[in-house]
């Protein structure tokens, strides 16, 4: 009743349950929301430049990349016309951020743009693991959120240090 008449609101948790419980789209619903961007166009200047690819990010969990991700990294280069210098790039492994990302696609990462609620980032931990998902706050608390339904978010409370790495500004599909 309280719900109902908008003195308290759900845990996100219990939201996403109740949407998967009455088979409603997830994605949908969160665009509808402004929890995920509605076909936000990146930043782009017309100008192609070349992005390294320094690393890959594992979507899941916190994971060892064993990388700086610096550009004197580069395993690969790929062109983009988003703006910075200082942008690199990142193949994803796994698969808890489909379906708007799979494995093997290619994330194009800006170090110097400031994270908002609803961008998808690059975080590593104090132990410099790094995972890839969708950032959101709700008041004080900070998630960082997989679209995939079966994973687990993951609560930034003060137990846990992380720093954003940087935020995802545009994504390429390898077919090979």
């Amino acid at each position: 009743m309280e719900i109902e008449e908008g003195q308290k609101s759900p845990a996100f948790d219990k939201v996403m349950q109740l949407l998967q419980a009455y088979r409603s789209d997830v994605q949908d619903f969160l665009r509808e929301t402004g929890y995920l961007p509605k076909n936000v166009e990146p930043a782009a200047t017309g100008k192609m430049r070349k992005v390294p690819v320094v690393s890959w990010v594992t979507a899941g969990k916190w994971t060892e990349t064993g990388e700086s991700f610096h550009q004197e990294d580069a395993v690969d280069w790929i062109e983009s016309d988003i703006k910075g210098e200082h942008n690199f790039a990142l193949r994803v492994k796994g698969d808890s951020m489909e379906p708007e990302f799979n494995d093997g696609d290619i994330i194009i990462v800006s170090p110097t743009a400031k994270a908002v609620t609803g961008d998808y980032i690059v975080a590593k931990n104090d132990e410099e693991e790094a995972t890839f998902k969708q950032y959101k706050k709700f008041d004080t608390t900070r998630v960082l959120h997989p679209l995939n339904p079966k994973y687990p978010d993951i609560v930034l409370n003060k137990d846990l240090e992380y720093r954003i790495v940087g935020v995802v500004m545009e994504k390429k599909k390898r077919y090979k």
